[in-house]
Order: C-alpha cells, then sequence, then structure tokens
C-alpha cells in the first residue's frame, strides 16, 4: 500500500512540473459542418483552459509530501 502511495506521489510530482512547463490546455469545444451542395464548411473552436502557477507548486508538494510518507519505513 505504501509503494501505491510513493507511486501516486512521484505522478503528483511530473503532473505539476508538467503543468509549469506547458500552463495551456487546449481541448476542442465544438465542431459545427455545413454542407451546401458538394462544398462543406468546417468550423471547430477550442477551449483554453490556463493552469495558475501556484496550483502547479501546490501540487507539486502534495506529491513531495506523498511520496516521502509512501517511501517512509514505520
Amino acid at each position: 500500500m505504501k509503494g501505491l502511495v510513493a507511486l501516486l506521489g512521484i505522478v503528483f510530482i511530473v503532473a505539476g512540473v508538467a503543468a509549469l512547463i506547458h500552463p495551456d490546455l487546449k481541448m476542442p469545444a465544438k465542431q459545427s459542418v455545413i454542407q451546401i451542395g458538394r462544398q462543406s464548411l468546417k468550423v471547430e473552436t477550442r477551449r483554453i483552459v490556463s493552469i495558475p502557477a501556484i496550483l502547479s507548486g501546490i501540487v507539486i508538494v502534495s506529491g513531495a509530501g506523498l511520496t516521502v510518507l509512501g517511501l517512509r519505513k514505520t
């Protein structure tokens, strides 16, 4: 069980560092296709979600805490 907690902590650390390096997530939001005869027009909108640096820092610190807790011997 402790190994699982340590692994989860490492995943949190990696996710936090990735969020610091690339803070903007681009997700497709909506796609519309209009067809007139043989011609078609495709309109795609994207949603950009920005992750604050403070949240990334909190995730990294939480991951470090989980890793230490998971690797600690009792």
